[in-house]
């Protein structure tokens, strides 16, 4: 499956989105995007802190993504190296290449103001996948970790340790997106 000769149009979020894009997660079943999640990202957009941009395949919300300025993870903000955060194609518009693009838009974006991007992905599959699939395409997309190991709520974690596997446990990515000369 590949995106020609099918119209996927991406753009900024306007406030509009916001309960096509929760009625559409909560049609697949993703009742944790709520209203105020967008409704927090438009606010942000709106103040310079974040740039969230939604894709329309076909006329339909297919997923979205976001870049933040100002990363939560101390090393990105410590190096200045914007987060592009939370990358979702909604299930059944998934393998058209949605993602990718939107991944590269946000790229495109970061390198105003970068030569690095950073990324987080979660650690796990489960039965929808989970992050395999982001794993996959970050690395695909040019992706290396940081050398850091993996967090848990933004914190380094220690050898012994027992977290729990869940969205907050994470391993850190970054991408060079212009040398520096």
């Amino acid at each position: 499956m590949t995106l020609e000769n099918k119209l996927l149009l991406i753009r900024l979020l306007k406030s509009s989105d916001v309960p096509l894009i929760v009625s559409a997660f909560a049609r697949s079943d993703w009742t944790e995007k709520s209203a105020s999640i967008f409704e927090k990202y438009l606010n942000e957009q709106n103040q310079g802190k974040r740039v969230v941009w939604v894709a329309y395949y076909e006329n339909q919300f297919s997923g979205y993504v976001t870049l933040k300025w100002k990363s939560q993870y101390k090393s990105f903000a410590n190096n200045n190296i914007p987060e592009i955060m939370d990358l979702n194609v909604l299930p059944s518009f998934r393998g058209y290449g949605i993602g990718a693009k939107l991944l590269e838009v946000s790229e495109k974006e970061a390198a105003t103001k970068s030569d690095i991007v950073g990324i987080g992905v979660g650690l796990y599959g489960g039965l929808d996948g989970g992050y395999g699939a982001a794993q996959k395409l970050y690395v695909k997309s040019g992706y290396i970790p940081d050398g850091k190991g993996v967090t848990y709520k933004y914190k380094s974690i220690l050898p012994g340790k027992k977290f729990l596997l869940d969205d907050d446990l994470i391993l850190w990515f970054t991408k060079k997106l212009r040398s520096n000369s």
